[in-house]
């Protein structure tokens, strides 16, 4: 089964429709952009930077992955800035053991890099929160998954979301040779970004300065003085998907405790990742695949019990990379990993997988639930609703986990489409061949296979009783705090458009 290439992480904004528009060039007057020094956080900050082309313009002098989103419609604005200083170097990869405390400096580096911020046009909108995404780099480059899944729910509700650039493939590239080297900022642009580093010219490749960098956004968002000042943030959460989200896990136990400058972490299908430490004492929501607990994400050693700081969530039937991620509506501000991406460096080759996919589970609604539990959470001390894991009889990879007649996976949180489903998804997949070496994506796919209309009938006795199921099962989410009302009908208007 081929498909598009996609490597990590969401259809269309429930509220504010998505239409074909591009950011304008800069004005003319403002080619120069200002300097500053904010007094916490980077040494300096630079912006916004000047977007003299539209995107997709061969000149690729526009930020880059703009989003597509309507942001002028919704009374927001996209901005981007270089920031720089000095940034203190910690272990990347620790022991088990040395996640059990603060994280010892290894030396210190001078950086340059950006940051890409959403945010209300007016303050007088800003809900004084803000989001830093940590930049997930799989395919070398920069995506921002945290966007790509609840843009629309920061939107909507007057957040700042903020793209950090804190990695070397995502700023410098990855390796050459590698199947996703040439894709960095300053190999995409040399005009634009070419005075970005993250490696101390090419001496420090192990990503040890990200976290402080990291840390150092989040100082410089609760800063009086600097140009975003002016949203009065004072609350920032960590967020971050996939390989990302392994990185926060490292950054939760060792080196949040240095600062606390995060006041919430939201750590999305980051399966590799160890559990957050209770004695750090921020609230951290967990949320997995099917696909990630599939890959080994539910072992022991990943685990820990749901507590006065830590909620684990897993999606049944949803994989790792969704099927809305790789969408081709270039209107569509979840195709980051279709569409954006396409428009950054062309189609994209199709990959070969066992099962066609990947799952058409609709996941993005509970990252939504997860940002609102976090936030209830983290500022008025509501504990987040605690979800049933997936009935899992082995966590090794691959896990063994409890299915239906019809191969649906049993517990977890069941959105509509695997509660009342039409089509087999699951987190399951694999390459069906090595000859494109990026078919090894394949695994985080799962599978979508519709139901024959003998199923169908075997359990429903006609689409009104169809529809009437998926409006019970919207309504027990709702109960449940795992879907926002907000999104609700995002499922409902889907399942009109089914008929027996």
């Amino acid at each position: 089964m081929r498909l598009r290439l996609a490597v990590s992480i969401a259809l269309v904004a429930s509220t504010f429709v998505v239409v074909p528009t591009a950011a304008s060039p800069a004005d003319p007057t403002q080619e120069v952009p200002a300097t500053s020094a904010p007094g916490a956080g980077p040494d300096r900050i630079t912006g916004p930077i000047p977007q003299r082309a539209r995107p997709g313009d061969p000149s690729h002098d526009y930020t880059f992955f703009a989003t597509p989103f309507d942001l002028r419609r919704a009374g927001y604005v996209e901005q981007e800035f270089f920031i720089s200083g000095t940034a203190t170097r910690y272990p990347p990869n620790p022991t088990a053991d040395q996640q059990k405390q603060a994280a010892t400096p290894i030396g210190t580096m001078p950086y340059t890099t950006r940051i890409v911020v959403r945010r209300p046009a007016h303050p007088g909108r800003s809900a004084g929160i803000a989001v830093v995404d940590w930049q997930n780099v799989t395919a070398g480059h920069d995506i921002d998954t945290e966007w790509g899944t609840s843009g629309d729910y920061f939107v909507r509700h007057g957040w700042t979301y903020v793209g950090a650039s804190v990695q070397r493939v995502g700023v410098n590239g990855a390796a050459p040779g590698t199947p996703t080297a040439l894709r960095g900022l300053t190999q995409w642009s040399p005009t634009r970004y070419g005075a970005l580093d993250l490696t101390n010219a090419n001496t420090v490749l192990d990503d040890s300065q990200s976290f402080d960098i990291y840390t150092q956004v989040a100082e410089l968002l609760k800063s009086r003085h600097n140009p975003l000042a002016d949203l009065r943030i004072s609350h920032v959460y960590a967020g971050g998907a996939s390989q990302s989200g392994r990185f926060l896990g490292v950054y939760y136990n060792t080196v949040q405790p240095l600062h606390h400058v995060y006041d919430g972490f939201l750590l999305a299908i980051g399966d590799s990742a160890l559990p957050p430490r209770t004695e750090v004492g921020n609230k951290a929501i967990r949320v997995y695949t099917e696909n990630d607990v599939y890959r080994g994400a539910a072992i022991p050693s990943k685990v820990a019990p749901d507590s006065d700081t830590l909620r684990t969530w897993h999606i049944a039937g949803a994989s790792h990379v969704p099927s809305y991620s790789t969408g081709t509506d270039a209107t569509d501000f979840r195709a980051t990993l279709g569409a954006i991406q396409d428009r950054e460096f062309g189609p994209a080759a199709p990959l070969d997988c066992v099962n066609p996919g990947p799952s058409q589970v609709i996941s993005w609604p509970v990252f939504h639930a997860a940002y609102d539990a976090l936030d209830n959470w983290a500022r008025r001390g509501v504990p987040p609703r605690r979800a049933q894991p997936l009935a899992i009889s082995d966590p090794t990879s691959p896990a063994k986990i409890a299915r239906d007649a019809n191969g649906i996976a049993q517990g977890g949180i069941r959105m509509p489409d695997v509660e009342v489903p039409v089509a087999l998804n699951d987190g399951i997949n694999a390459p069906a061949n090595t000859t494109n070496p990026l078919n090894g994506f394949c695994v985080l796919f799962g599978t979508n296979r519709p139901f024959s209309q003998e199923q169908l009938t075997a359990l429903y006795y006609n689409t009104a009783d169809y529809r009437n199921q998926v409006a019970d099962a919207v309504r027990r989410l709702e109960g449940q705090h795992f879907l926002l009302e907000e999104d609700s009908h995002v499922f409902i208007e889907a399942a009109r458009r089914h008929r027996f």
